[in-house]
């Protein structure tokens, strides 16, 4: 059974294996879980990738967008939390995520927008922070 097991598992998608930022709910969205791990190793193009068709500037804001992040914590993050998903009918998405930095007490906030889209759910935009307050102000 334990081989039968770990077959199954090897013809899984990575991303359908690991969810980054706990919990996992029935409600977690791929593209978000995909957004959420590249961010978690801050891999910041494969997470720009995700939102690029939305934003046609990402290349020319990328440096803009991205660099604070590397000043922020250039260590990166030791784990990141789910604090909320919000799904409103017919077809609109939003989580906050929490990132921890390496050596630090300060979480970075992170705010994910998707729409379902020509039967796909497609980040829209996205914005961080490391304060909540300001985050919070862009839930819809």
């Amino acid at each position: 059974m334990k081989i039968f097991s770990l077959l199954l598992l090897s013809f899984l998608p990575l991303s359908a294996l690991a969810q980054s930022c706990d919990p996992s709910t029935d409600a977690d969205i791929p593209v978000f879980e995909e957004a959420k791990t590249a961010f978690l190793r801050t891999d910041y193009r494969a997470f720009a990738n995700l939102v690029d068709d939305y934003i046609p500037t990402m290349d020319a804001q990328f440096k803009g967008l991205f660099g604070p992040l590397d000043a922020f914590e250039p260590q990166g993050y030791d784990r990141c939390r789910t604090i909320l998903q919000r799904r409103e009918e017919p077809a609109f998405y939003q989580e906050i995520v929490l990132y921890f930095p390496k050596g630090s007490a300060v979480p970075l906030a992170l705010h994910l927008t998707a729409a379902e889209v020509d039967g796909e759910i497609r980040m829209l935009e996205f914005t961080y922070n490391t304060s909540i307050s300001t985050v919070l102000d862009k839930l819809r």
